[in-house]
């Protein structure tokens, strides 16, 4: 099958992890897209994310509604979450994965472990915004990987926390579903309620 990769910590997923992955399905032919969370990345302090569970489920609701969406469990439970270790276990069973990442985790790749590896791997599909310039990222890379403009949504799960934090609405910014599951579990400081998730 031809199918897309999109890793993160999803805390909280949101509605621009749903266009990138959408876009990606229509400019490459994917069959589906994999939504693939992070249970322990390397990049972030473990301390500050949200339990494995809850991103687990929230990234589950944010993508049932959509049959060309699915969430697969496939990172270590015990240790440290390397895409090139994803990958090279995807490319173990004679697949060649199409990985989705966004222009701002382009923008990392060299801090990445084995980024080349990776390029070997995996097509590397990567969404940037309209009238976005790349001059951060090397042109070498930049003719290794395939770009894609998609019409996502100018935010960050950060900036969602944020947000949540200071009493922001997060409406039309993440699912009804995931808000809804944020504020009955009292998620990011969230007042709690007894609102339930569909």
């Amino acid at each position: 099958m031809n199918c897309g990769y999109l890793g993160g910590t999803f805390d909280p997923p949101h509605l621009g992890h749903l266009n990138l992955a959408q876009e990606a399905i229509e400019k490459f032919s994917l069959n589906r897209v994999l939504f693939v969370p992070s249970r322990i990345p390397p990049h972030k302090k473990t301390g500050t994310l949200s339990e494995w569970e809850h991103r687990l489920e929230m990234t589950r609701l944010a993508t049932e509604s959509n049959p060309l969406f699915s969430v697969a469990d496939l990172e270590p439970a015990e240790s440290a979450s390397y895409t090139v270790d994803l990958l090279a276990k995807l490319a173990s069973n004679g697949e060649l994965p199409s990985f989705i990442m966004g222009m701002d985790s382009l923008e990392e790749f060299h801090s990445w472990r084995e980024p080349r590896r990776i390029l070997e791997l995996a097509r590397v599909l990567v969404g940037t915004r309209p009238g976005y310039r790349h001059t951060s990222v090397s042109p070498e890379l930049l003719h290794r990987v395939h770009l894609f403009q998609f019409p996502g949504v100018l935010i960050s799960s950060s900036e969602i926390r944020e947000r949540i934090v200071t009493g922001r609405s997060i409406s039309y910014l993440v699912p009804e579903c995931v808000e809804s599951y944020i504020r009955s579990r009292g998620l990011y400081g969230a007042e709690k309620s007894n609102r339930q998730h569909p």
